[in-house]
């Protein structure tokens, strides 16, 4: 049975790192949100991200990623997978994988690899749920491997 949620879709037993499209929902006849899956860990390796990586690489991405000039205000939101093996993208309109590489590579290069958390955009408690939850050497190692899954 097809599920509501396209990501229950996908038999995660064969999913392998890298930029999948996940979904396209049409808003309209012009609109449409594309749903990306960056993948950074393959899920029967059984090997996620700490939870700290996670919350690290999240902020920084959700905040360098909109700075691109190419796909920075296509953005609707950067989020974590719960199971810490990647995030989700959306974005609107003609969004390519490739944009999404190259626009990830781009903040790998000029951000990674971080020295202290004073790097991490946001994550004061006034910004911040949870800021004493983050793992920069987990963040670095993460990016570091998901750079090399992109550009091999």
């Amino acid at each position: 049975m097809k599920s509501i949620v396209s990501s229950f879709d996908v038999d995660h037993r064969t999913l392998r790192e890298g930029i999948y499209l996940r979904s396209t929902y049409k808003i309209n006849d012009t609109q449409s949100v594309l749903s990306w899956d960056l993948r950074f860990c393959a899920p029967a390796d059984k090997k996620p991200l700490s939870a700290g990586a996670v919350h690290t690489i999240e902020h920084l991405m959700a905040y360098w990623l909109r700075l691109d000039g190419h796909i920075g205000s296509s953005i609707v939101s950067f989020c974590p997978m719960g199971c810490l093996t990647g995030f989700y993208l959306s974005t609107m309109n003609d969004i390519t994988a490739e944009d999404i590489k190259n626009a990830i590579g781009k903040v790998a290069r000029e951000v990674f690899p971080l020295k202290s958390k004073e790097e991490i955009v946001g994550m004061t408690e006034i910004q911040c749920g949870n800021p004493a939850l983050f793992d920069i050497d987990g963040a670095n190692e993460a990016i570091s491997r998901y750079y090399d899954i992109l550009f091999k």
